[in-house]
């Protein structure tokens, strides 16, 4: 059984804040990497591609990696900073 947090972070638990439409500049940034990737693997031999992918998987892991751990952080922060309201609430 996972934990409620990695639940969260897995999208088990959604509120479908993922959504963006087609003029965001999230769409924007992601079409003009999209052309950029495409011109550069096309300039590209077979090693230079395969070399160029454990990059991208190398990195993709490492923002996987840093995403969760802010994500955990600043959890672990909002319920602290909630206790602590809550306990100065009683006082």
């Amino acid at each position: 059984m996972q934990s409620m947090l990695e639940d969260l972070y897995c999208g088990n638990i959604g509120f479908d804040s993922g959504y963006y439409g087609q003029d965001t500049p999230f769409v924007k940034a992601a079409r003009k990497k999209h052309d950029s990737l495409e011109k550069l693997m096309a300039t590209l031999g077979d090693g230079e591609k395969e070399l160029f992918e454990q990059y991208c998987d190398a990195q993709g892991d490492m923002e996987s990696i840093t995403r969760y751990a802010t994500y955990a952080t600043t959890l672990q922060f909002g319920i602290r900073l909630m206790v602590e309201l809550f306990m100065d609430r009683r006082n």
